[in-house]
Parts: structure tokens; C-alpha cells; sequence
């Protein structure tokens, strides 16, 4: 390292603190730092999705996956980028519905206590992505100043302290502005730079160090494996709790269609690249201890000093960038959808504190499970699968389903939850049949229980309308 490139990434962390003092000024309400006070133009939420979207388990995790398996890991992209594509349509119809968060819709259709159920459930999936992105940080630190003395666990305290600082300051406007400015470093660092220096200094050895790490197409994986990234990973999309943030943030809904596609693309663009550094790693930097750690070695080794320095602000915008938008989502959730639920008279500054309160406590619970080292991928699938099992069904029914009822929803977001940590255990012992993953278990069943109570304790009296058939009628009415 390098002192100019050292002095690049403390001017890119001053930045970000900049960035959210200056949001922070303009947050005077609860939806000002909740919801942008709904200002996101299409450059910022063009930005604020990408940035989002590629974060360490798209970069990290994926490279580290393809220096293990090759490039059969670019299926689970393809399931990501399919997510985005048809949330793309489902977007406006959202905003237009006025839902600003998953546990609020669930309300709308089944109730106030599945609201509260679906906060909490999103809380614990959302530490456990915040934490992710502090292991990719602390590793990164590894690869890098480990000559200066800072080790994996000052460098998960220090990013701490400066993602929850100015997520606390600025709240989502704080968080656009950084993931648009941290988009752009990404892209010219990561996506532009890296790959050019390392052409450059393989030479003529540059295809030969493209052959997969092995003969086998999966690397290993089974086809069941391989097969759980589309209902992990499309289902999560749907239902992502920071991007139908987002999308009720957005200034104007004719925006939302061509931001998530845009998205779409410039995430499989992304996964295509970082696979691919993740094959050629494999091939010139055998025996890495720790897989996750691909890019910042191949940083450290290929790139020339100032560019190392972009390359590495970089590479912390896109931990960063997915970090903050977990806090920010914790927080939110918290206050919204528990405190103002069970007393709907607090005031204004109550909630803003008790939003500011939880992102410092999930600061600290993410910094604590993130010094466990825990392997990026492998941790984020486990999240995504108990999430995605518990409240993917419930919210499509809650959406599209007209016979769905309370009972329904509470019944099948526990099974569906149960049923996916059963069969983790049971993996992890050895118990469960060859081919069968967890996740296609747990929504199967999930599925099954919704259809079967619904149709139990449906009555035609009581019953309610899927939300966006409610709301097209509604809109329809309106016009007239």
C-alpha cells in the first residue's frame, strides 16, 4: 500500500460522513428519513437499487463461489436478475397502492398481528445481512493492511462506526446519496479498472486463466442446489424489504419500471465480471485460505498505486452500499411496523428516535455476529431461505390470492419458517435425502398450508380483496 492510496480511501470515508451530514440536515420527519420524504429522482434511485443490489454477497461471495465451483454459479444471478424484472411491472401498482413496507401490507390484508409477525422475521434476516457485509469488510482489511497492522476485527469496528454514523444522521436520503455516489466508484473501479490491469499483466496467459476449476459444469454442486437459487433468490427480490422502500421513495412512478430493469441488467453484467475474476483467480492465485478474499487480493496484486486506492474505495462502496440500506431497513421496521402498531399515538420525534435507537443496537449485534467469520455466501443463502419461506407465500396471497385469510397467512409463515430450519438441521446431520433443499421443501409446504386453511376459513362475509385488486378497482373508480 501505497500513502496516496491510503489517503483515497480516507477521503472516500470522509465523504460518505459528509454525505450523510448533509442528508441529515435535510430530514425534519419520520417519512423525510424513512422514506426521502419520497423525493428519489431517477438518478438517485437508479443508484440507490444498484447499490443495493450489488453488495458482498454479489461480489465477495459470488467471486469466492466461482474460485470454488466456476461458473455454474452465475445460474443464481440469472434468478436475481429474473426477480427484478418482474418486480419491475409489480412496482407501480405498488406504489400506486400507497405500501410502503411488507408488514404494512400484510396488515391491510390480514391484520395487525401478522404485521408484527413479518417485522421481526425481517429484522432477524436483516442483521444477518448487515453482519454479512462486516465480514467482507474485515477480510478485505486482511488482504490489505494487514503491513499496517489492522486486523480483520478493527477493521469490522471502524466500518461499523462509520455506516451506522451516517445512517443515523441522514436516514434513506443519507443512503441514496452514498449508494448513487458509491455506484459510480464501483463501476469505474471494479467494473473498469481491475479487469483492464489484470489483462494487462496476464498478457498472453490471460485466456488460459479462464478455464473453469473444474470439468464438471456444477463444480460439485448438485442439481437441487443449483436448482434453490430461483426460489431463493427470485422470491427474495419480490419481496426485498430495502427495494419496496425504494420503490414508495421514488418522486414519480413512471420512474420504477426502467430503474429495475436497469438494475437487472448492470447486476448480471456485474456477476458475469466478478465470476469471471473468481475462475481467473483460481488459475494464477491457487490455495487462497479464504475464498471471499479473491478481489482484494487480486486488487492488492494487479493494481498500480492511486488506482489501487479507487479500486479499493470501491470495493468498500459495495459493502457499503448494501450495509447501510440493511440498517436503515431494521430501523424503519422497527418503528413503523412494531412501536406505531402497538401505540399508534407517538409522536413524530419518538419515532424517529426509536428508528435511530434499534440502528445503533443492530449495529452492534451485526458487528458481534460479524467477527464469527462465517462464509459470506453460504451465511446470506441461509438468510435469504428462511426469510423468502416465511413470507414470500404470505405476501403473494396477501397481493394476488382472493380466498387468503389470517389464519392462513400466520399458519403457513410458520410452517413454511419451521419447516426450513428442520430441514437446514437435518442436512447438517446428514438426515435428508440426496436432491431435496431446504428452501423447495419449506415452500412447498408453505404453499400447501396456505391453500388448505384458506379454503378451511374463508367466508365469503368477512373476506377481503387481494390488495392490488382492491386498489386497481379503486384507481378505476377514480378515473371514472
Amino acid at each position: 500500500m501505497e500513502s496516496i492510496d491510503l489517503a483515497v480511501i480516507a477521503i472516500y470515508f470522509c465523504v460518505l460522513i459528509g454525505i450523510g451530514i448533509y442528508a441529515g440536515r435535510k430530514v425534519k420527519t419520520s417519512e423525510d428519513y424513512m422514506m426521502a420524504g419520497r423525493s428519489l429522482s431517477f438518478p438517485v434511485l437508479l443508484g440507490t437499487l444498484v447499490g443495493s443490489a450489488i453488495g458482498a454477497a454479489a461480489t465477495f461471495g459470488k467471486a469466492g463461489k466461482a474460485y470454488e465451483v466456476g461458473y455454474a454459479i452465475i445460474i443464481a444471478s440469472f434468478a436475481y436478475m429474473l426477480g427484478y424484472i418482474t418486480l419491475s411491472f409489480l412496482a407501480p401498482k405498488l406504489q400506486q397502492a400507497k405500501i410502503d413496507t411488507i408488514p404494512a401490507a400484510l396488515e391491510q390484508r390480514y391484520g395487525q398481528s401478522m404485521r408484527i409477525v413479518a417485522a421481526l422475521v425481517m429484522v432477524l434476516a436483516v442483521i444477518t445481512l448487515f453482519g454479512a457485509q462486516l465480514v467482507a469488510i474485515g477480510l478485505t482489511a486482511e488482504a490489505v493492511f494487514s503491513d499496517l497492522g489492522i486486523t480483520f476485527q478493527q477493521a469490522v469496528f471502524i466500518a461499523s462506526l462509520v455506516i451506522v454514523f451516517y445512517t443515523l444522521i441522514g436516514g434513506l436520503l443519507a443512503v441514496a446519496y452514498n449508494d448513487l455516489f458509491q455506484t459510480i466508484i464501483m463501476l469505474i473501479g471494479g467494473g473498469l479498472l481491475l479487469p483492464i490491469f489484470i489483462y494487462i499483466d496476464l498478457d498472453d496467459q490471460f485466456f488460459s486463466a479462464l478455464a473453469a476449476p473444474s470439468s464438471d459444469f456444477l463444480g460439485g454442486m448438485s442439481w437441487g442446489y443449483v436448482l434453490s437459487f430461483f426460489p431463493i433468490y427470485f422470491a427474495f427480490v419480490l419481496i426485498d424489504p430495502s427495494i419496496w422502500q425504494r420503490i414508495a421513495a421514488s418522486k414519480n412512478g413512471s420512474s420504477l419500471r426502467p430503474a429495475l430493469i436497469a438494475t437487472s441488467v448492470i447486476y448480471l453484467l456485474w456477476s458475469i465480471l466478478v465470476i469471471t475474476l473468481g475462475v481467473i483467480a483460481f488459475n494464477i492465485i491457487p490455495g487462497l485460505t479464504h475464498s471471499d478474499s479473491v478481489i482484494p487480493t487480486l486488487v492488492m496484486n494487479h493494481m498500480p498505486p492511486l488506482v489501487k486506492g479507487i479500486c479499493l474505495a470501491a470495493i468498500m462502496g459495495i459493502i457499503i452500499s448494501t450495509a447501510d440500506s440493511a440498517l436503515l431497513i431494521t430501523g424503519t421496521t422497527v418503528s413503523t411496523d412494531v412501536a406505531r402498531v402497538l401505540k399508534p399515538d407517538l409522536s413524530d420525534r419518538a419515532l424517529l428516535l426509536i428508528s435511530r435507537t434499534v440502528i445503533l443496537l443492530v449495529g452492534i449485534i451485526g458487528m458481534v455476529f460479524a467477527l464469527q467469520k462465517n462464509d459470506i455466501f453460504e451465511v446470506m443463502m441461509l438468510s435469504l431461505a428462511i426469510f423468502v419461506a416465511g413470507l414470500f407465500i404470505p405476501v403473494m396471497a396477501a397481493l394476488f390470492y382472493r380466498k387468503a385469510t389470517k389464519s392462513a397467512a400466520i399458519a403457513s409463515a410458520l410452517v413454511g419458517s419451521i419447516v426450513e430450519l428442520l430441514a437446514v438441521l437435518a442436512r447438517m446431520n446428514d438426515q435428508l435425502p440426496e436432491g431435496i433443499e431446504p428452501i423447495l421443501l419449506a415452500l412447498i409446504c408453505c404453499a400447501f398450508v396456505m391453500w388448505l386453511v384458506s379454503n378451511l376459513t374463508f367466508d365469503e362475509a368477512t373476506s377481503t380483496r387481494p390488495l392490488l385488486e382492491a386498489n386497481t378497482n379503486l384507481s378505476d373508480k377514480q378515473h371514472v
